[in-house]
C-alpha cells in the first residue's frame, strides 16, 4: 500500500509508512495524513487545501458528507492528489489519476 500510493515510490513511500505488518487500521483511510489527501472528494478540495485539519474533522465528523457520487482527488491527474483538477470542468482528467495507471 504504501509504494504504490506514492507517486514516486522508487523516491519516497507515504508517510507514515504502511507495510503489509501494519495490523491496525486506525492510521489508514481518512485517519492517514498523505491517503485522506487522496480520499478527499474533489468537491471540497479547495477547503482542504486551505485549511486540511479542518476539513478533514468535518469530514469525519459526518458535517461534510463522502459518498459514492463524490469523486476522491486520486482518480484525477497530478503528482498532489487533485493538483490537475478543474472545477469547471470535473469530467476533464477524471481516472487520469496516478494510482489508476
Amino acid at each position: 500500500m504504501g509504494l504504490y500510493a506514492a507517486p514516486f515510490p522508487d523516491k519516497q513511500v507515504v508517510q507514515p509508512v504502511i507495510t503489509e505488518d501494519s495490523k491496525s487500521c486506525s492510521r489508514m483511510g481518512f485517519n492517514h495524513p498523505e491517503l485522506v489527501k487522496m480520499l478527499c472528494p474533489v468537491k471540497y478540495l479547495v477547503d482542504y487545501l486551505e485549511d486540511p485539519a479542518k476539513t478533514n474533522k468535518k469530514i469525519q465528523s459526518g458535517s461534510l458528507k463522502v459518498t459514492a457520487t463524490l469523486w476522491p482527488t486520486y482518480l484525477y491527474p497530478g503528482d498532489k492528489p487533485g493538483q490537475d483538477f478543474d472545477p469547471d470542468d470535473i469530467i476533464e482528467g477524471l481516472f487520469w489519476g496516478y494510482l489508476l495507471e
